[in-house]
């Protein structure tokens, strides 16, 4: 609510000298000749206009901005996407061998699987797919529509904390009471309270949300890193990376890493980054059986091909969902594919 203040003191004095003015007209007076007969001419007054009272209003300094998103052509991939629906599907030779399902042809490396195709062809009210290896059937096939999520540019240095909601959620103020509804992925982040609240983020002047619904970034350069100003940094505990150049945080998203903590904790360089687009399928020895086509930016760093990739099979990011990987969105991936040199450090921590 504005509070408007008004010129009390001088409404006071100018009361009181028009008071003394009044009691002056009613003291006393010297006797005056009687006026000439006749009709007077009215005498003129003047009307003193109110003096107008300039209100000041309050200026508000907006906060400068502190992010950007990415350039959403990063995200644009070479291919489009399925997902491989039946466990027996075959891969063909040609379009006219699909068409037929003839002999000439051979089953995926794996199941469950994921591929990637530049054609589709409709012959007789069937789709057919021209995948990295050859043609399926579309009845085989579900189209997936990669996650459009992007993580952030940092554009000047920033001393709170930020990061992502990860599923629809209200906000309450101070008494429990709902404030104001926040979407998957929106961007927030946190501000000075007056008051701690456990379990709980302070997001607004009176106004928290629960901290198991936020995946938060702290920008502080952290102690794995030592004397080490350029480097990739992983927090599994909070599902995010962080990227530092300069000793200053210049990027930040969510990611995927492994389920059943197949992602291990440690410090990594950068050792290989694969072709724009490659096949990924187990490691020998490994538990899982998946093969998935036309994964972006690969890069490796560690020898047993634990690395950083795109997925464009899920929109998990802020949860695990790999096999062991950390998971990037397609935008995020080439975004630090771009960045990374071979040898750049690379810090897991389950902080």
């Amino acid at each position: 609510m504005k509070r408007v203040f008004f010129p009390f003191r001088k409404t006071i004095i100018f009361l009181t000298a028009f008071g003394l003015f009044l009691s002056g007209c009613q003291s006393p007076a010297p006797s005056i000749p009687p006026a000439p007969t006749g009709t007077a001419s009215p005498v003129p007054t003047e009307t003193v206009a109110p003096t107008p009272t300039n209100t000041v209003l309050p200026t508000f300094t907006p906060e400068a901005a502190w992010y950007q998103q990415l350039d959403p052509s990063l995200g644009v991939l070479r291919f489009h996407y399925a997902q491989v629906t039946n466990s027996k599907a075959r891969i063909y030779v040609s379009l006219d061998d699909a068409v037929a399902s003839t002999g000439n042809s051979g089953p995926l490396e794996n199941y469950p699987a994921y591929v990637a195709y530049t054609t589709r062809k409709t012959v007789d009210g069937h789709d057919y797919y021209l995948t990295n290896y050859g043609w399926m059937k579309g009845d085989d096939l579900q189209d997936l529509t990669p996650s459009s999520f992007t993580g952030l540019q940092i554009t000047r240095p920033v001393t709170f904390r930020f990061g992502w909601v990860l599923s629809e959620t209200q906000s309450v103020n101070s008494a429990g009471l709902p404030v104001q509804t926040y979407e998957r992925y929106q961007v927030v982040h946190e501000v000075p309270a007056r008051a701690s609240r456990a379990g709980f983020v302070a997001i607004g002047a009176d106004e928290w949300l629960p901290e198991k619904s936020v995946a938060l970034v702290d920008p502080v350069v952290p102690q794995e890193a030592g004397q080490v100003c350029r480097f990739i940094y992983v927090s599994l505990a909070h599902q995010t990376l962080s990227v530092y150049e300069g000793c200053k945080l210049v990027f930040a998203t969510l990611i995927s890493s492994g389920k059943n903590s197949y992602t291990f904790e440690g410090r990594f360089a950068i050792l290989y980054k694969d072709q724009p687009y490659s096949v990924i399928t187990p490691p020998a020895g490994s538990p899982n059986d998946y093969y998935i086509e036309g994964v972006p930016y690969f890069m490796s760093y560690t020898s047993t091909s634990f690395g950083f990739h795109g997925a464009y099979w899920h929109d998990s990011f802020g949860s695990p969902a790999s096999h062991g990987c950390i998971n990037l969105a397609p935008a995020d991936a080439h975004w630090l594919y771009d960045w990374a040199y071979l040898g750049d450090y690379v810090f897991i921590s389950q902080n």
